[in-house]
């Protein structure tokens, strides 16, 4: 797990940034959610941009995020524009605080990739519990094949910390298939952006 301070001071320095909705956001949304309504819980959800986006589209979204820097800010925007959404900080590598089947919808984007195995574990088997029946889980992480893959001191298998402290596990198609059980996977795709990263984008509906 990165320390939290780490997230803390990346957020504080970014003041004013990453508050428009990412390409991976308006992507699902028109190709798997544009026609679903309900509760959509953000994991690792920053400064909210995507929650936001998600918020104007109808669905009652909630956002949870380890940094509490990122929370405030999110918070902020909240109060310029004068819109609500849950939003607190939580580390989402313990029991998530919610009720079995809660959520139609959990989305993330860069959220779950920052763990080792076992957690990594844990950590999708409390997604599937807090997930209605033929609920999405969309989720990007990156990939294996992401030009930063092996940087940095290797903590275990597919992960790795660099000099900073900042630890990223990077997700192969075979690692996140064997994470899905009690799922259907609708989509795992990579994707590259030309001298930038790699992702790995994969939507799943639980049975």
């Amino acid at each position: 797990m990165i320390e939290k301070e780490i997230w803390e001071k990346r957020h504080r320095e970014s003041t004013g940034r990453f508050h428009r909705p990412t390409a991976f956001s308006r992507f699902v949304y028109f190709n798997f959610l544009k026609d679903k309504k309900g509760k959509l819980l953000d994991l690792a959800c920053g400064k909210g941009a995507d929650s936001i986006f998600f918020h104007n589209k109808g669905f009652s979204v909630t956002g949870i995020d380890y940094s509490s820097e990122a929370i405030k800010q999110f918070n902020e925007t909240q109060k310029r524009y004068d819109i609500f959404l849950g939003s607190f900080v939580k580390d989402i590598t313990k029991t998530l605080p919610f009720e079995d089947r809660t959520y139609d919808v959990i989305y993330s984007r860069i959220g779950v990739n920052y763990f080792n195995d076992n957690t990594t574990k844990e950590l999708f088997k409390e997604i599937k519990r807090v997930l209605k029946s033929e609920g999405l889980f969309l989720f990007q992480v990156k990939s294996v094949n992401d030009k930063d893959y092996g940087t940095g001191k290797k903590i275990e298998k597919d992960m790795f910390q660099d000099d900073e402290g900042y630890i990223r596990h990077y997700f192969s198609k075979d690692y996140a298939e064997s994470l899905l059980e009690g799922f259907n996977i609708l989509m795992i795709e990579e994707r590259a952006i030309p001298g930038k990263s790699t992702y790995l984008e994969v939507v799943a509906e639980k049975k």
